[in-house]
Order: C-alpha cells, then sequence, then structure tokens
C-alpha cells in the first residue's frame, strides 16, 4: 500500500487553461498526478498491492506504514513550466482482511499520507489524502474480476484545508499466465469538482522476471489509460495516457520492504495543454505489521 495535487482554485484554473482560457502560469492538474501514480500502483486502493489472506496470517486487520521519495522531471504534471523536484511521503494504511461472501472475497482498507516538497514548492504542489475503499473480487475464467468503491478526500498536506474529493467505482479483469500479467479496468471518476469528473478505461501487460536480480524481483510494465471528462470546462476533453514501468522489489524480512521504480509517462491530449512528458523516479520502504 502506498504513496499517492493542488488547492480548489488550482483545480479550476487549470480546467479554465485546459479548454484554451488565457491564463499566464499554468496550475498543476490533479488527473495527471492520479494517472502516473496509479501507473506505478501507488494507490492504497490497488488490490494488486494488498496483503493476501496468508500474509495476513488469520488476522483480520494488518497496519503498514511506509516513507516514500520521489524525483520528478515534471512535478506538476504539466506542458509548460516544468518543475523538476523532489517529494517525500509518509503514510499509514490499514487492511482488511478478504473475508468470503456469496462466492465473492470482500475486503477494504484505508490510508493517510501527504506529499512534500522540496523547497518553496510545497504551498503550490503539496498535498495530503485521506482515502478508504471496499472491493468484491471472485475467480472468471483464467482471471480475477474485482468491483470497488473508493472515496479520496483530498487537502493541504498540513490537513489546514480540504480541496476536493473523489469517489470512484472501477470495475477490474485480471489474469496472469506464465510470469505475464494482464489486466483492463473501466471506472467512473465523480467529484465535487466538475472539471474532474471522467470515465476512465485502463489496460496493462506486465511480464515478472524469472530470476531475482541482485536480490529483487523485477517487474517490466506497459500501461495505458483512456480519459473522457464529462462536465464542466473540461466537457469533450479525451487523454491517453501512456507509461513505461520498471519495478524492483525486495523482502528484507520481519515485515519490511524495499521498492524502487521508474516510469516514463507520456499523456496525449485533444486540449494542448493538458498534454505532458514525465520521468519520475522513485524509492519506498515500507513495513507491515
Amino acid at each position: 500500500m502506498r504513496l499517492a495535487t493542488p488547492i480548489l482554485g488550482g483545480v479550476a484554473a487549470a480546467a479554465v487553461m485546459a479548454a484554451g482560457g488565457g491564463v499566464c502560469a499554468q496550475e498543476a492538474d490533479p488527473s495527471a498526478r492520479y494517472d502516473i501514480d496509479d501507473a506505478l500502483h501507488r494507490r492504497p486502493h490497488d488490490v494488486s498491492e494488498l496483503p493476501s489472506v496468508e500474509e495476513s496470517r488469520g488476522r483480520a486487520v494488518t497496519f503498514d506504514v511506509s516513507l516514500g521519495g520521489v524525483y520528478s522531471t515534471n512535478a506538476g504534471a504539466t506542458r509548460f513550466e516544468r518543475i523538476e523536484t523532489g517529494y517525500v511521503t509518509p503514510a499509514l494504511g490499514m487492511n482488511v482482511t478478504p473475508l468470503p461472501l456469496l462466492g465473492w472475497d470482500v475486503g477494504g482498507g484505508a490510508m493517510i499520507d501527504a506529499d512534500y516538497y522540496t523547497s518553496t514548492y510545497d504551498d503550490d504542489l503539496g498535498e495530503g489524502r485521506l482515502e478508504g475503499f471496499v472491493f468484491a473480487e471472485r475467480p472468471i475464467g483464467p482471471g480475477t474480476f474485482t468491483a470497488e468503491f473508493i472515496y479520496i478526500g483530498t487537502y493541504a498536506n498540513d490537513f489546514s484545508d480540504h480541496d476536493f474529493d473523489l469517489k470512484i467505482v472501477d470495475l477490474t479483469y485480471g489474469a496472469s499466465r506464465g510470469g505475464l500479467d494482464a489486466e483492463v479496468s473501466a471506472e467512473y471518476q465523480d467529484s465535487d469538482v466538475p472539471e474532474l469528473r471522467r470515465t476512465r478505461l485502463t489496460a496493462m501487460l506486465g511480464h515478472t522476471l524469472a530470476e531475482p536480480q541482485f536480490g529483487h524481483e523485477v517487474t517490466i510494465e506497459g500501461d495505458v489509460a483512456f480519459s473522457d471528462f464529462a462536465s464542466g470546462a473540461n466537457s469533450n476533453r479525451n487523454d491517453v495516457t501512456a507509461a513505461l514501468v520498471l519495478i524492483a522489489e525486495r523482502d528484507l524480512g520481519r515485515g519490511l520492504s524495499l521498492k524502487w521504480e521508474a516510469a516514463f509517462v507520456n499523456r496525449f491530449s485533444n486540449r494542448e495543454r493538458s498534454r505532458f512528458t514525465a520521468l519520475d523516479l522513485g524509492v519506498e520502504i515500507a513495513k507491515a505489521f
């Protein structure tokens, strides 16, 4: 479970500029940061990242703490005025071990985390999040079907100001065979900010190397996400976000784990100001208990 921008005024400004408004400076787009974090499995509601029943060792509830650090060549995920900087993300999470119910495995969890940026960028980009989710999954054919509801409340990183909410309904089907993992999903994101409402379709193909490299399990992934925005200034906006991801993970024992990650992300859009490229490099150490 892991880490994941800006204030409500910044959201509105980004949406207006995406529609072609005449604003000199471009604000960060929260939908872009979400797409990058999703490709890197940074969202705590990523079921593939949650502890299995075996890893929970019979406990109904498990917890984890983590500290991540990221360097980004485009922290605001903007086409213009790129910001190269780093940030750290401490997080505390809780997971409810799935229980069988009417042929489904039902579980959930919650997390609180925040991003703290270097230098003066923290005021503009720093973000805190409260997230809760419930999911139900069951085997279908060669893979697993998952239905999930997610709530994300976004704040300033000192949690003094509330920025916006996301309510997400997600349907995912994933299958693995011969070292290959494939996944497709469809989700709708509702928000109190009309410009953030969208339908999102994603696909992922990944390969985990058969042998550990320097003690790490190494996975290479390709991700693509299509977004259709339907409200406010972003009405009729369409984005396609493509990412090439490299992840190396190591079990350090005693519930400790180490993860390294790198991602090159390119977003195409029918709105010029919504296009961007970014390279993210990150490391995280986590403790499960």
